[in-house]
């Protein structure tokens, strides 16, 4: 985590993000609206400005080279008084791009050179981590080494490509156009692109390919082609996403710093902030070649250790075949970037900023419960995609910490921006600045925060029916000594699921004692010494029952530490179904909560809000499912 500069002033100030998002980001339908290497720069932008009180105007409108007509980033940075913008893997001719780094307005490009007064330029050295992946295929004995890039004229495509280049130049090893493959940044069209490559007279005996995503497709395409990688042809990736560790064969991968990059690019905003005079910073971050079995035969892989860092220490312990990753990392559909003013591909955008509406979002951004991949965070870019259908923007306010100290003036800063709107989530309804809130009645929707004003509206999902569907279904599968481990105990979601708990253990009249009540504040450590403690009671429970997926991959680590086994020993369930509950060993048992009908619920709420003033704000409880796993198999 970031932390904020001495000498800097502690005004609030707002920053602008855009992102240069690819249609199925924005497209709920599509069912998948996560680009793990984009989104985690937007995290680590998100971490140094919570660190630093700086709020964030998220700008969801896609760029030229998906929509062919020009945005308007520095018309909307005006209009909501923002200092600076960032603008993350925009191509070199995006018209927004030179614009802003020929005007004085601070700037910060990733991943693109730009060049200007106010302009700052940060990035991964892509062409070192390139060569060192090329080298060590050589090395290996690798002799038709193919490269498998994005659409090609990417800058990070470009500069991986030419390090690919530059060594087999080094090395004397033949440069083939046929191996110049692309692979769009899909692991679907990687696959395709793969498999053709192998149909060659000559086809590759090693593969370097420009993201770990698109290495999961090539590596399945050589599986189902009959190869044994490594052994017939080695595999190699770039970015060390959190999936790298846990494939079988694990990825061999060049890491780079991706959360690195959005905190380095907060701060060179600031800087330029604060020092007006001072020459823009330019930053080349390093990167590491990280050998795995994909690329090394005598490689023994350590999952669990390196997975643990990768994914914020949660004690993930699976390792997944290529073709149940391949299927978990979702489909999307191809993309072909196309220039200024076609409109005859992909989608057209008609950009009227004055027309484009603001949503505030406030939520707790504790830096302890700011996991990548969990509930919240997934909630958060579903929004940015329904965002986007509705021709609105983001302002995401920052430092909103829970029992640590005052939060910041919500209504005020709504107003200073030009919110039209905000989303409130899982905050204690007492504060001073959430009545403020309801009683100006300013437009407001409230998730898991039941708040009463005549324009606020309230979405939940039915926590009381979560708790009641878990303990009667590890009740029917033979569990009589039931615990529970909730959040810190006062918020709406964890009250309700206890409360649900509670009455359907009274119900099957089974016990409920007071040292099986734990509160672990949504962490995974906290839960795993609740779970230690209750493991050493004289009667120890024969499940738990976690309030989230997360504390319940940490009672996961603590029965397994404590030589038991789940669920022959203590059978475990959790609330949410993230990603990674399908990603543990055993898998985990959830209640699952549908995130694409919670966004749109909120989003449809404060467009009634918006739109039709005269009608009573809404009320919305949503329906769940529990997604029983290996994690409470009967006994």
């Amino acid at each position: 985590m970031a932390e904020a500069h001495p000498q800097r002033s502690r005004e609030r100030r707002l920053i602008a993000v855009a992102t240069n998002a690819v249609p199925w980001q924005m497209d709920l339908s599509a069912g998948y609206w996560r680009h793990h290497a984009l989104d985690d720069i937007l995290a680590g932008i998100r971490a140094h400005a919570d660190a630093s009180e700086i709020d964030l105007l998220v700008l969801t409108g896609l760029s030229s080279e998906v929509t062919g007509e020009a945005t308007h980033y520095g018309d909307l940075c005006r209009a909501h008084s923002a200092e600076g913008i960032i603008l993350s893997s925009f191509v070199p001719r995006e018209p927004e791009l030179a614009t802003l780094a020929a005007s004085e307005f601070p700037c910060v490009s990733i991943d693109t050179s730009a060049i200007g007064p106010r302009t700052s330029y940060i990035s991964s050295d892509s062409v070192s981590g390139a060569v060192a992946a090329v080298r060590h295929l050589a090395a290996l004995g690798r002799e038709r080494i193919a490269y498998l890039g994005g659409w090609g004229h990417e800058p990070v495509s470009m500069d991986r490509r030419l390090g690919y280049e530059s060594v087999l130049a080094e090395l004397g090893l033949e440069r083939r156009e046929d191996y110049i493959l692309k692979g769009g940044w899909l692991h679907g069209q990687a696959h395709e692109e793969t498999l053709r490559a192998l149909d060659f007279p000559e086809p590759p005996d090693a593969i370097f390919c420009a993201s770990d995503r698109m290495a999961i497709g090539a590596m399945l395409a050589c599986e189902e082609a009959g190869l044994e990688v490594p052994g017939d042809i080695a595999i190699v990736g770039f970015d060390d996403e959190y999936f790298a560790s846990l494939c079988s064969p694990s990825l061999t991968t060049v890491r780079q710093d991706r959360i690195g990059l959005g905190t380095a690019a907060v701060e060179a905003v600031l800087r330029m902030l604060d020092q007006p005079d001072a020459v823009p910073p330019a930053i080349l971050l390093p990167v590491e070649l990280v050998v795995r079995e994909s690329a090394d035969p005598d490689s023994s892989s350590d999952g669990e250790a390196e997975n643990a860092e990768n994914a914020r220490e949660l004690p993930l312990r699976e390792r997944l075949s290529v073709a149940e990753l391949f299927e978990q990392l979702g489909t999307a559909e191809v993309f072909r970037p196309k220039e200024l003013g076609d409109t005859t591909a992909g989608r057209s955008e008609h950009w009227r900023p004055e027309e484009r509406r603001t949503i505030a979002l406030a939520s707790d951004t504790t830096p302890d419960q700011s996991y990548r991949h969990a509930f919240f965070d997934e909630v958060f870019y579903g929004l940015r995609a329904c965002a986007h259908a509705h021709s609105a923007d983001l302002i995401i306010l920052t430092h909103v910490w829970p029992g640590v100290g005052p939060f910041p003036p919500f209504l005020d800063l709504c107003r200073r921006y030009a919110a039209d709107g905000i989303i409130v989530s899982s905050l204690p309804p007492n504060d001073p600045e959430i009545g403020a809130l309801t009683e100006s009645g300013f437009p407001c929707v409230a998730f898991d925060v039941e708040l009463l004003g005549r324009r606020s509206a309230f979405v939940c999902f039915d926590n009381v029916g979560a708790g009641i569907e878990v303990v009667r279904h590890l009740a029917e599968t033979g569990r009589k000594r039931i615990a529970f481990i909730g959040g810190r105990g006062d918020e709406r979601p964890s009250v309700d699921r206890q409360f649900g708990y509670k009455s359907e253990l009274a119900r099957l009249e089974l016990p409920c004692p007071k040292n099986y009540l734990q509160a672990a504040h949504w962490l995974h450590n906290r839960s795993y010494r609740a779970t230690r403690l209750m493991l050493d009671l004289p009667e120890p429970p024969d499940a738990i029952f976690a309030a989230s997926d997360i504390m319940a991959i940490g009672a996961m680590a603590a029965i397994e530490d404590a030589g038991l086994r789940v669920p022959q020993d203590v059978a475990v369930a959790g609330i949410d179904d993230i990603d990674v509950a399908r990603m543990v060993s055993p898998s985990l048992t959830s209640v699952r909560q549908n995130q694409s009908q919670l966004v749109t619920a909120l989003i449809d709420a404060m467009f009634e809000l918006l739109d039709r003033p005269e009608v009573p704000p809404r009320a919305t409880i949503l329906p769940i499912e529990l997604v029983a796993r290996e994690s409470s198999a009967a006994e």
